[in-house]
């Protein structure tokens, strides 16, 4: 009996010795990438794919794991999506409207090009302090493994699922996550919990795609306010008495924008204004005085004053139409006001959003 008791001892050490084990690893680094570009108005269609060659930016980091002091681990690692709305097409996640974006890591250790997101992928390097290359929290710090840059090759590719005109601007946004855990056995990491952040992969940038639009046909809007009765402008602040604005229309020319995700928008500006509705159109030669304003209105269901000052109107989604306006003199001084021209100006820009 004492034999046999003995013996089942050595074999419950034996068991407990070769007990696997797993843990987390982490670093928590950040790895950065402009993605800014210029495209040509043949490359703004639905799935066009471009490949950002721009690098990644970010600092090696030192692996850290919570193994027991001078185990012998092997690494696994996994990444994550952050986006979380899958893409239209797979390996693809929505980046914003206009865009879906694929992440590839091409720097796993052991591994070729993988697609986030990738599942659980072993490192075959066994890391151990007294093999110089520990990764273990408590091993000397002389016997630690070298400071790593995994992710520092990551590729990133968008695909147009909207095309859109102008500027598209991607503030900073994570994306990706690579994560990693350890084990000391041929069997990976069995919690998912058990993989900390490593690295977080971000990007930013600004997109631009040409914005070909025609105002007039290209040529300066000139609008003819008439010849006005001195005697029947006379009264500050209005028009002159029985005058009708005068309407007119801006055309413009975008091509064909039904397919855009942006908003057209026209915008009106001036540099000599009395207030953001009132466009200076004379001055009086003897003390510089404004003495004749003009003020215009959008007349496309109603009439709506416009600023001269990042004064918009909307225009159609399909990208060409007229804008309907009217304009009309108005007395800035009061009483009869001294003979002659008056003219003002301000610049028309068709504005994406």
């Amino acid at each position: 009996m004492k034999k046999s008791a003995f013996i089942m001892a050595i074999l419950l050490c034996s068991s407990h010795s070769a007990q696997a084990a797993f843990g987390s690893c982490e670093a928590n680094e950040v790895y950065s990438s402009d993605l800014s570009a210029d495209w040509s108005e043949a490359d703004n269609v639905v799935g066009h794919n471009s490949t950002s060659t721009a690098p990644v930016t970010g600092n090696s980091y030192q692996i850290t794991c919570d193994c027991p002091k001078n185990t012998g681990v092997n690494p696994y690692y996994r990444a994550d999506s952050l986006l979380p709305t899958q893409g239209q097409t797979t390996g693809y996640y929505k980046l914003n409207d206009s865009l879906d974006i694929r992440t590839t890591l091409r720097d796993i250790p052991g591994k070729g090009e993988q697609v986030v997101p990738m599942t659980s992928v072993k490192e075959s390097v066994l890391y151990q302090e007294r093999s110089d290359n520990g990764l273990c929290r408590d091993d000397d710090p002389s016997k630690r493994a070298a400071a790593v840059s995994i992710g520092a090759q990551t590729q990133f590719e968008l695909r147009i699922t909207k095309p859109f005109l102008g500027e598209l601007i991607i503030p900073q946004t994570d994306v990706a996550v690579i994560k990693a855990a350890w084990s000391n056995n041929v069997s990976s990491p069995q919690s998912p919990g058990a993989y900390k952040n490593l690295v977080t992969l971000s990007i930013s940038g600004r997109i631009t795609v040409p914005q070909n639009c025609k105002i007039n046909q290209g040529d300066v809007v000139q609008v003819n306010l008439g010849f006005i009765n001195g005697n029947r402008f006379t009264t500050k602040d209005t028009m002159p008495d029985g005058y009708t604005p005068v309407t007119f229309d801006i055309t413009y020319d975008c091509g064909d924008t039904s397919t855009i995700a942006n908003t057209l928008q026209m915008r009106f500006d001036a540099d000599d204004i009395i207030n953001q509705y009132i466009l200076v159109a004379r001055r009086r030669s003897g003390d510089n005085v404004p003495d004749v304003g003009i003020r215009m209105r959008h007349t496309d269901g109603g009439a709506t004053n416009i600023p001269f000052t990042g004064g918009i109107v909307f225009i159609d989604s399909s990208g060409s139409g007229a804008a309907h306006m009217s304009a009309y003199p108005v007395n800035l001084v009061g009483g009869v006001l001294a003979p002659g021209k008056f003219s003002g100006t301000a610049t028309i820009t068709i504005i994406v959003r």
